[in-house]
């Protein structure tokens, strides 16, 4: 008869627990399956201390139904799960499984036999709990519970390659031999174990699947003990299980799970396997460890990097008191132009994108502008999660291959290049020869670009390869249309940085505020984000352009930084935000038409 362990990490939960397990030994199992509680006491007061014994006094007689294990010190969720996880292993066999449950009473033990239902049969699959699909109504701290877990799924799917609704579940109910492979990868001692699970199952090739579940939230107040640090740390565990992941082994992986699971031998020979699996994920850890410590310190250093320049801009801002009072006494007028600038330049950047992709598809224009708004919040990140956004929404609800995808981004950047040439040009010959020279200059120089981007897309060397997808290139529409609204945005830019300069009073002239705007978008196309390299582009730019004008009053510049982010910030951070509910609309309305049509294919 199969057992189901039931793992339940405790923390001064004195009120809750012995119901908790109660409620669990009153469940009507199916025929076959029987279960064991292993509670995990993470070093409670002495109220959950006593309950915790009371129980094991109580249940002790019960068939060997309850477990109790005791931490001398607080540890964490994670490292209770990971105590809890090892000695239900030890007494598990592989038709046994193991489920997380939490010791207070927002989670319903009801819930284990469709849990159960859903898990199948295969030694590698596991089952998550979904709240959301059961969850009507709530308050306000309900919504935004739901909406900060649907945002960091979001980001561990697109990680991980899963298509799941609730990472963050505290149900998550995995088959024996699973666990013993994923058990290893376990590291995280609080509540960043729940993405670090999930990223385990992915790449040890696991089966997924889901189950509605009912979820009764609790708040602060009732002691929850998850906080915005713990979302903050999920985020990061997103994030570095991603370095850590090799792309290489996961199909390896999961070709050899596929085998593993589909081979006609017995069963209880695969753990006699196990110290082989474990040997060959080791030997392609070794093998991709070089590659992984570089990214790990590439990204670790251009985070530094960028929040060195922040603090820099930020430092020196604070040393110029004169700067502020003018931006106190600046005109509303003023400081609505410099808003609208950079609402205008979101805007511009959205229609650029979409224009841009009509050879390929013919894409909506306000979703489009949805997905623009978010990646440019998301470009504050210290790497460029505005661009992994925008991509993935690109594949999973446009439907755009990976080809397209890369040849879309390919001809924007292009495009954008030959306008910030352009400026830049016609810029420099205005400050030699004249301001009338600057209009015919820019479009020479964006004709020349653009010509010549053409004439290289008709190459037969580039047509074979390109499959067809020169046509982002040569398509007139796209190309010029592109063109003349980076060169638009670029403006938009430029009469930001012209407004805080004005704010400022700091002399200088239209030129010059031109070559300042082209430096800090130059600044931006570096592999590391937009976060403090611009900023500091603006300050240095600024300084070099001066000619002296301001000597010894060099935090002007790094006021004027500060004061041009802070007009882009203050609308990029709002507009995003407010894009998050179509993104994620669109997203599931996506993921519903792709079920249909499985099942239409089922069917048929």
């Amino acid at each position: 008869m199969p057992v189901l362990f039931a793992v339940i990490p405790v923390y001064d939960e004195p009120h809750t627990l012995a119901l908790c397990v109660a409620n669990i030994m009153a469940v009507r199992f199916p025929a076959q399956w029987s279960v064991k509680v292993i509670v995990v006491d993470d070093a409670s007061g002495s109220d959950t201390a006593n309950v915790a014994s009371e129980l094991a006094q109580l249940y002790q007689s019960a068939n060997s139904q309850f477990q109790l294990l005791t931490h001398a010190v607080n540890l964490g969720k994670g490292a209770a799960l990971r105590t809890g996880f090892a000695v239900a292993l030890q007494q598990a066999s592989d038709t046994d499984a193991v489920i997380t449950q939490d010791g207070d009473l927002e989670y319903d033990p009801n819930d284990y036999p469709a849990l159960l239902g859903a898990l199948g049969h295969e030694p590698l699959s596991a089952v998550f709990g979904n709240r959301w699909e059961l969850a009507r109504g709530g308050g306000a701290w309900r919504i935004f519970h739901a909406a900060v877990n649907r945002l960091l799924t979001f980001f561990s799917n697109q990680i991980t390659g899963l298509d799941i609704n609730d990472m963050e579940t505290g149900y998550k109910l995995f088959r024996a031999p699973l666990l013993r492979k994923i058990l290893p990868l376990l590291t995280e001692d609080r509540f960043g174990i729940e993405p670090q699970m999930t990223a385990a199952l992915a790449r040890v090739g696991a089966r997924v699947r889901e189950a509605p579940i009912h979820y009764a939230p609790r708040n602060r107040g009732d002691g929850k003990k998850i906080g915005p640090l713990d979302g903050l740390r999920a985020l990061w565990v997103i994030a570095r299980e991603r370095v850590q992941q090799n792309p290489e082994s996961i199909p390896a992986q999961n070709q050899a799970n596929h085998r593993q699971i589909n081979s006609p031998a017995n069963p209880s020979s695969m753990q006699g396997r196990q110290p082989s699996s474990y040997q060959g994920e080791h030997s392609l850890a070794t093998m991709s460890a070089k590659n992984t410590a570089r990214k790990i310190i590439l990204q670790v250093a251009g985070f530094a990097l960028s929040v060195a320049l922040i603090a820099w801009c930020v430092w020196g801002a604070a040393k110029d008191p004169e700067g502020w009072q003018r931006l106190r006494e600046a005109s509303s007028a003023s400081l609505i132009g410099l808003l609208l600038c950079s609402l205008g330049s979101i805007i511009i950047s959205g229609l650029t994108f979409w224009i841009a992709a009509r050879p390929v598809q013919t894409l909506g224009v306000q979703d489009q502008q949805w997905i623009n708004a978010l990646a440019c919040m998301l470009n504050y990140a210290p790497v460029r999660l505005g661009m992994f956004v925008r991509a993935t929404y690109a594949i999973k609800v446009d439907h755009l291959r990976a080809v397209e995808l890369v040849a879309w981004f390919a001809s924007v950047a292009f495009t954008f290049v030959v306008a910030l040439a352009a400026i830049t040009a016609g810029t420099l010959a205005w400050i030699q020869c004249g301001a009338w020279t600057f209009f015919p200059t820019l479009i020479i120089i964006a004709m020349l670009g653009g010509f010549s981007g053409r004439w290289c897309a008709t190459l037969s060397m580039v047509q074979k390869r390109a499959q067809g997808l020169e046509r982002l290139i040569t398509n007139p529409t796209a190309l010029w249309g592109s063109i003349a609204l980076h060169i638009l945005d670029l403006f938009f830019a430029t009469g930001r940085v012209l407004l805080a300069i004005q704010i400022l009073d700091l002399p200088l002239n239209l030129a010059q505020t031109c070559l300042i705007s082209m430096a800090s978008f130059a600044a931006s196309l570096n592999p590391l984000g937009r976060l403090g390299f611009r900023e500091a582009a603006v300050a240095f730019t600024a300084g070099a352009l001066s000619f002296g004008g301001l000597a010894g009053m060099e935090n002007k510049f790094q006021t004027l930084a500060v004061i041009e982010s802070a007009g882009e910030a203050l609308v990029a951070i709002p507009v995003g935000m407010l894009a998050l509910y179509p993104i994620w609309k669109r997203f599931k309305l996506s993921k519903q038409a792709r079920a249909q049509a499985v099942a239409l294919n089922l069917n048929d």
